[in-house]
């Protein structure tokens, strides 16, 4: 594609230089931020950019508040950042990151991945070829039972509860409700509790008029009222204060909602899809969620189940994704497909895709070996919180993240035989990032 508009966000004014010359030259639109609260700004904008590179740490607002304050943009985000940490990696997948690089990165290396976030980012705002939504994917049982209720389900204007596990696709599910509703002509608004701040969530939901509080500085529709005729999904719901329930119920109820700084109450129209990767019974009985919203939110519950519990349909889901990947992705060998088959996926679709997409950018052919599946799980955030199987004594880890790294390290280079090159590829990070490493840890290597 090569072709988009793109936002580096980052205080380091000699790397913005450096990375919007080279993706320039491929053929984007970059524009730039040097700040948190500047990024917000371009983020927020009617037109927001296609695709965003976030650096972590930066003076005031740092990425993973960008992240958190986003609110509704639909431009997917990879974060890039020189001071990774597990910890990091994960906080940031978990609020909605694209994927998560360390730098330094070629810009040749980011364009696959930038096209594929850009086309997701236009499948997100209804432009393109690629708007349509994508399918639910799995030949499991489970899955079938999704299929059903979405067809049963989806023509009515009830309010459906969905639930399951960060990364399997309740997002996906939510679409499909909507698709297949006489709202389906309507716009489709999403909102994910967890990334606005609680003193905004009444703001963010219902609008506010003009000089309502500080930084006011216009009226403000509300997701309520852009989701008019439509669907508005509230992803994470369980992240929404008491005080923004009690008003979400009434507008459920009244189907009338009252701007933050009007005196009246204005009539919507929107059919309410909520998820949770929390069980909100559990929510109700600890006093952090109200029984009366749990129960009007209970009028069709679906359950979402995480990737380890239908193994059979991990080879499948894995053909396609690479199909969004790539329009000729390379192919799965078998011991490749054992492989995915075997692995847990804490991450589920969400990992299952990242690895994936790692697999693609680094395979030396028009294959991926089981081999280069194995190390892109070894690569991955999500592999390092895997619980072990139950059936296994729990692995006696160094006591810091620094020496888990450098233990990791160490290995996979043992096993490229010292080749720093080969081994930076298993690893999922560039040769001179590695080379850092080695030197910050103390290893040999072959150069």
């Amino acid at each position: 594609m090569s072709e988009g508009h793109v936002l580096i966000i980052d205080d380091d004014s000699a790397f913005r230089f450096a990375l919007g010359k080279a993706l320039r030259r491929i053929g984007y639109e970059v524009r730039e931020a040097a700040s948190g609260e500047e990024a917000l700004d371009k983020l927020r904008a009617p037109v927001p950019p296609d695709a965003a590179l976030l650096d972590l740490r930066m003076q005031g607002i740092d990425g993973l508040d960008v992240l958190r304050r986003r609110r509704a943009c639909p431009t997917r985000i990879i974060v890039l950042t020189g001071h990774g940490t597990v910890r990091a990696a994960v906080e940031a997948m978990q609020l909605g990151a694209f994927s998560f690089l360390e730098k330094p990165v070629d810009a040749d290396v980011l364009s696959p991945l930038i096209d594929e976030a850009i086309a997701e980012t236009r499948r997100n705002r209804g432009l393109g070829s690629g708007s349509s939504t994508p399918p639910i994917v799995g030949k499991s049982e489970a899955m079938e039972e999704v299929r059903r209720f979405v067809s049963r389900v989806g023509p009515t204007d009830e309010t459906v509860a969905i639930y399951g596990e960060t990364g399997t696709g309740k997002e996906v599910v939510a679409h499909h409700l909507h698709d297949a509703s006489a709202r389906n002509a309507g716009p489709f608004v999403a909102l994910n509790a967890a990334t606005v701040p609680k003193e905004l969530f009444e703001s963010e939901l219902f609008g506010h008029k003009k000089g309502a509080f500080t930084g006011a500085v216009s009226d403000n529709l509300g997701l309520f009222r852009q989701a008019e005729g439509g669907t508005l999904f509230i992803d994470e719901v369980a992240e929404l204060p008491l005080e923004s329930q009690a008003k979400l119920l009434r507008a459920l109820e009244a189907k009338q909602i009252r701007p933050v700084g009007d005196g009246r109450e204005v009539p919507v129209d929107a059919r309410i899809l909520a998820a949770s990767n929390r069980e909100l019974w559990s929510e109700v009985q600890n006093g952090r969620f109200r029984e009366d919203l749990y129960f009007r939110l209970q009028v069709f519950p679906i359950r979402i189940v995480p990737l380890r519990e239908r193994p059979e349909d991990v080879v499948v889901l894995a053909r396609h994704l690479l199909g969004r990947i790539r329009q000729k992705p390379p192919e799965l060998t078998v011991e490749a497909e054992r492989v995915l088959e075997g692995y847990e996926w804490p991450g589920n679709v969400r990992e299952l895709l990242n690895v994936l997409r790692r697999a693609c950018l680094f395979a030396d052919s028009d294959h991926i070996s089981g081999d280069l599946v194995r190390r892109m799980i070894a690569a991955s955030v999500f592999s390092h919180t895997a619980a072990p199987p139950a059936s296994s004594a729990p692995p006696k880890l160094a006591g810091s993240l620094a020496d888990v790294e450098k233990s990791h390290i160490e290995r996979i280079l043992a096993e490229e035989g010292g080749n720093v090159t080969r081994a930076a590829l298993a690893l999922g990070i560039d040769r001179r990032t590695l080379q850092r490493k080695l030197r910050g840890y103390g290893i040999k290597a072959d150069e």
